[in-house]
C-alpha cells in the first residue's frame, strides 16, 4: 500500500507538505497539488477513510482495533439485485475512491429479521450504510443505527429521519417555468401522479401554484393530480376543459394517450417531463437530467464525512442535500422564438 512517506521521497517534497496538498489545503500551490496528486496517482495511492475517525477515538480513549473501510448499500429485496442500478454503481465507484468497498444488503429480506441483519454487519465489521432508493415510499425500517453513519438516496425513506441527498425540485421547477416562458406558453398545465407529488413533499404543485399565480390568468387552469384516477380518460376529460397549450407531467405515459387522442407534440401540445419515476425508463420528451449515479456518489461523501467526524446513528437534526440539475431538450417542445 503506497504511503505518504513514499509520495513524498518520489516528488521530493516533505511528508507534511503532501498531505496538504492531497487535503488540497490552500496553503499548498495549485502547481504544487496538481504534481502531488498526479504522483499520487501514478503509484496507486488510496486514502485511508477511517484516519480522522480512528484518530478521534484515540483521543477520547475509545480506538477501535482492526476497523475494515467497509460500507453497506440497503435494498429493498422486491426490487431485486442492486448490483445493475445506477445508484449501486456510482456508490460503488465512489466508495473505491474513497478507500472503501461497497457490499450490498436487503433490510426486508424474508426471515431475515433486523437483529440477525446487526449481527452480519458486525461480522462483516461494516462501519457505514447507504440506504439505496425505491419507487415508492418507505414508512419505516426498523434497524438498530446507533453503530453506524448512514445516509439515504431521495425523498422515500420516511423514518428513521437520516441525512439525505436528493434533487432540488423547487428551483429545476422554477428554472423550468422560466423556459416555459420563454417559449411562447400561455397555459401551462400539471398532470402528475399524487404518490409522486407527495414523496418530493409536494413541490411540482407548490411551483405550479407559485408559477400561475405570477401568471394571473383569467381562466387558470385546473390540476390534474390523481392517484387510483389516473387513467387516460379521466385526464383526456381535464385536457379537453382547460385547453393547455403545454403540459408538466411525470414519465411517459401521457405521450401514449395525446397520441391515442390525434392531438400531436409539439404542434397542438408541448409536454416535460419532470421525472422517470425511479423505474430508469428512457424518457420520450423534455426533461430534466436524472443523474441517480450523482446522488449516490454525494450520499457516499456524506457518509464518508460522518465516520470522519465520529457521528454515528441518528442525528438530532436530519440535513438535506439538493443537487440542482439541468434540462435536456427533445422534441416536444417548441422553439424559443428569435
Amino acid at each position: 500500500m503506497t504511503t505518504i512517506r513514499q509520495i513524498a521521497e518520489k516528488a521530493g517534497v516533505s511528508k507534511s507538505t503532501v498531505s496538504l496538498a492531497l487535503k488540497r489545503d490552500s496553503r499548498c500551490s495549485a502547481k504544487t497539488i496538481e504534481t502531488i496528486e498526479k504522483v499520487a496517482k501514478e503509484m496507486g495511492y488510496r486514502p485511508n477513510p477511517l484516519v480522522k475517525a480512528n484518530m478521534a477515538n484515540m483521543r477520547m480513549g475509545t480506538h477501535r482495533k482492526n476497523i475494515q473501510s467497509i460500507l453497506a448499500y440497503f435494498y429493498d429485496t422486491s426490487r431485486g439485485s442492486p448490483y445493475e442500478l445506477e445508484s449501486f454503481k456510482g456508490a460503488s465507484k465512489r466508495a473505491d475512491e474513497l478507500g472503501f468497498a461497497l457490499e450490498a444488503f436487503s433490510y426486508n429480506e424474508p426471515g431475515l429479521s433486523p437483529k440477525r441483519l446487526l449481527q452480519i454487519l458486525r461480522s462483516r465489521n461494516v462501519q457505514g450504510i447507504l440506504i439505496g432508493e425505491t419507487p415508492l415510499p418507505i414508512e419505516l425500517i426498523e434497524f438498530n443505527w446507533d453503530e453506524f453513519a448512514v445516509a439515504t438516496i431521495g425523498y422515500t425513506l420516511q423514518n428513521p429521519q437520516v441525512d439525505r441527498i436528493g434533487y432540488d425540485h423547487v428551483e429545476n421547477m422554477n428554472h423550468l417555468y422560466d423556459d416555459l416562458h420563454r417559449r411562447g406558453y400561455q397555459r401551462v398545465g400539471l398532470a402528475v401522479r399524487s404518490d409522486f407529488d407527495n414523496r418530493i413533499t409536494h413541490s411540482p404543485i407548490a411551483t405550479y401554484l407559485r408559477f400561475q399565480f405570477e401568471q394571473s390568468l383569467s381562466e387558470p387552469l385546473q390540476l390534474y393530480v390523481e392517484g387510483k384516477n389516473w387513467k387516460r380518460a379521466s385526464f383526456l376529460k381535464w385536457f379537453r376543459a382547460n385547453k393547455p397549450d403545454c403540459i408538466v407531467t411525470v414519465g411517459n405515459e401521457i405521450g401514449k394517450w395525446l397520441t391515442h387522442a390525434k392531438i400531436r407534440i409539439p404542434e397542438d401540445v408541448g409536454v416535460f417531463s419532470i421525472w422517470g419515476n425511479l423505474r430508469e425508463e428512457e424518457l420520450s420528451f423534455s426533461h430534466f437530467k436524472v443523474s441517480i449515479e450523482q446522488l449516490a456518489r454525494t450520499t457516499i461523501d456524506v457518509i464518508s464525512d460522518q465516520l470522519n467526524s465520529n457521528s454515528r446513528g441518528i442525528p438530532q437534526q436530519r440535513r438535506s442535500i439538493l443537487i440542482s440539475g439541468e434540462i435536456a431538450h427533445l422534441d416536444s417542445l417548441r422553439s424559443i422564438a428569435k
